[in-house]
């Protein structure tokens, strides 16, 4: 029988969920609920059995990104895999569009035009064993952010990266917690998020003018954090890994950083992604 390739619908996160149960993923029944509401998904089934699954973030109209990109063990070597990243490309005629590969994805991948640009760090701790110190750069305050500055942060975020979040940064705003970095003069430094995903907490996105400030944003977010599981997942050449792994964050996985068409050129004196959202909406 042939593989269809459809629209992912909600009744079909709980069949997502048990293949990222199976690969040892940590992933939730809700954040494979938030990531299908920020995006758009296909799945591959054969004979009515969900097989395969792929998320697309469309970011504004240049940018996209894609990933929860599977194929079940069963099911591995019959090109399941390029059919769902086919389905999702149509999708993004003209942009450009980034993931996270696995080395086991990367062949696929450079068959259809990606290009390696660097690497992400994973970096967690089942329980964060002692709280870091707040060092705040001079001037700098940090303060928990409100609605009114969605469309502020929004443009942070786009600056550090190119992708234009708005939906993303309002459901931040509502279900997470969310500080910013303020000068004495009211201008924003950065600003980072802490919410619940996969085994425990995750911080991000973290997005900062310089790696002090973002230290900072980590830091404070982590107070009330002993003992609790948490992971960050951090650009490999802006260096807060290093930090992370003298808090007992240590590096578990390198995802090898992959565009199709023109990577972002951030500019050296701009906002910088110190921190991912997640390895899938970057």
């Amino acid at each position: 029988m042939s593989i269809i390739i459809r629209t992912m619908t909600a009744a079909d996160l709980n069949a997502c969920y048990s293949m990222t149960q199976h690969l040892k993923w940590p992933h939730r029944p809700e954040d494979w609920q938030q990531a299908l509401a920020l995006g758009e998904g296909i799945v591959a089934e054969d004979q009515g059995e969900l097989v395969g699954s792929a998320i697309g973030w469309r970011w504004g109209e240049h940018y996209a990104t894609l990933g929860l990109v599977i194929v079940s063990d069963a099911h591995q070597g019959r090109g399941i895999g390029k059919q769902l990243m086919l389905g999702l490309l149509e999708k993004y005629p003209g942009y450009n569009v980034r993931l996270h590969a696995t080395e086991m994805g990367k062949g696929l991948y450079e068959k259809l035009g990606f290009r390696s640009y660097g690497h992400i760090q994973q970096h967690q701790t089942r329980a964060l064993a002692s709280l870091p110190t707040v060092v705040l750069p001079q001037g700098v305050s940090i303060h928990p952010a409100g609605v009114e500055q969605a469309a502020q942060l929004t443009a942070l975020d786009h600056q550090a990266h190119g992708l234009l979040r708005p939906t993303l940064i309002d459901q931040l705003l509502s279900s997470a917690t969310v500080q910013v970095a303020r000068q004495e003069d009211g201008s924003v430094r950065g600003f980072a998020a802490l919410r619940r995903f996969g085994h425990g907490w995750a911080i991000g996105p973290v997005i900062a003018a310089d790696l002090a400030t973002a230290q900072a944003l980590v830091a404070n977010l982590m107070q009330g954090l002993q003992g609790e599981f948490v992971r960050i997942d951090t650009d490999g050449s802006l260096a807060l890994g290093e930090w992370l792994n003298t808090l007992g964050l240590v590096q578990v996985d390198a995802p090898v950083l992959m565009v199709k068409g023109t990577p972002w050129a951030a500019q050296p004196d701009g906002m910088q992604p110190f921190g991912l959202m997640t390895q899938a909406m970057a």
